[in-house]
């Protein structure tokens, strides 16, 4: 078993190694790229941590450091994928910092001793981050579900909260339990199985390693979504005359019914030949249009914001605050003044 435990861990470390390098040469077509890269080369970090050239080197600290940040970096990948208006900020920082502080002593194990009772509360703390984070990584990826209009990103969603929640889970129930010699290595087993197995079909999916990447094959041509005019006309005539985005709540599976049509021959609609990557957008682009219309009408003053928004079918002022300031770049309050005479 620990001859296996052995070489899984050195393929593993080697293909993930090889999927970074591969990331890296695409890394400008999207922002997600750069999570994909950290998480890919922190699990690499914590897959060579035990080795004995890593401990016995200088560059341990930088391993362990790695290690340690793979929950973040698992958090920052599932933003970067289903949270279409992520953004990096140098806040970002302070949840590595989060992470790694409990971690003091494992920098300094060999060079100070910890009491015992700091030790098992420093642990404790350590895998309540490590959760956290990783439950905050189900949660993006659940709560954006609802709004997604890309299927291949909604078919991936499924197998991203539970292979790879499922994975961090052993992970830390590896780390955390005292287990016996023989069960710790089988639950290695099964942990590094699964990142050679995920890894491996990460590169498939997205690399096209086929038979022909050894020699020269046709490619086949790519699926166009052709259009469907006669749902389209339906479509917009449920936004432009009967003003259905106004409806409170509104969701894609509410207007599917409405129009009774299949989900997802209205989201490919909508992401396909509108060009929409999330639902709320879709409505607020309309929303937004027709509350600029009031702002800088002669009556404009005659309701409130709050008034308007409830109108727009928005729940509360802050979403609609926050849709009107990413699409015009200022608040609905100050938008008003500035059309005044």
């Amino acid at each position: 078993m620990h001859e296996l435990n052995v070489i899984l861990q050195i393929a593993s470390a080697t293909l993930l190694a090889f999927t970074s390098l591969l990331l890296v040469r695409h890394v400008k077509q999207a922002l997600h790229l750069w999570a994909g890269i950290g998480f890919t080369l922190s699990v690499f970090c914590y897959l060579i941590l035990e080795t004995t050239f890593v401990q016995e080197s200088f560059i341990r600290v930088i391993i362990l450091t790695g290690s340690i940040c793979v929950p973040v970096f698992f958090w920052l990948l599932s933003k970067s994928i289903f949270d279409d208006h992520f953004r990096f900020t140098p806040s970002i920082l302070l949840w590595f910092f989060v992470q790694t502080i409990p971690h003091v002593h494992h920098y300094l194990n060999c060079t100070v001793s910890f009491p015992k009772p700091l030790v098992a509360a420093l642990n404790i703390v350590i895998q309540i981050t490590s959760l956290s984070f990783v439950f905050a990584s189900i949660y993006v990826a659940l709560k954006t579900k609802p709004v997604d209009l890309i299927e291949t990103r909604l078919r991936f969603r499924n197998t991203f909260i539970i292979i790879t929640a499922v994975l961090i889970g052993i992970t830390l129930i590896v780390e955390a339990t005292p287990l016996i010699q023989q069960s710790k290595d089988i639950l290695q087993v099964l942990q590094r199985s699964s990142i050679l197995l995920l890894t491996t079909y990460f590169l498939l999916s997205n690399f096209g390693f086929q038979p022909g990447f050894f020699f020269r094959e046709i490619p086949k041509p790519k699926t166009v979504y052709a259009g469907d005019p006669i749902l389209e006309e339906q479509l917009m005539i449920l936004l432009n005359e009967k003003k259905i985005y106004r409806k409170e709540g509104l969701t894609i599976k509410e207007l599917a019914e409405i129009m009774n049509v299949q989900e997802h021959r209205l989201r490919r609609l909508i992401n396909g030949q509108l060009d929409f990557k999330n639902f709320n957008d879709f409505l607020n682009q309309y929303r937004v249009l027709e509350a600029c219309e009031i702002l800088s009408g002669p009556l404009q003053n005659q309701k409130t914001v709050l008034e308007i928004a409830y109108n727009l079918g928005y729940q509360s002022i802050g979403p609609f605050n926050k849709a009107f300031k990413e699409q015009k770049n200022t608040t609905p309050t100050a938008f008003r003044k500035a059309q005044q005479p």
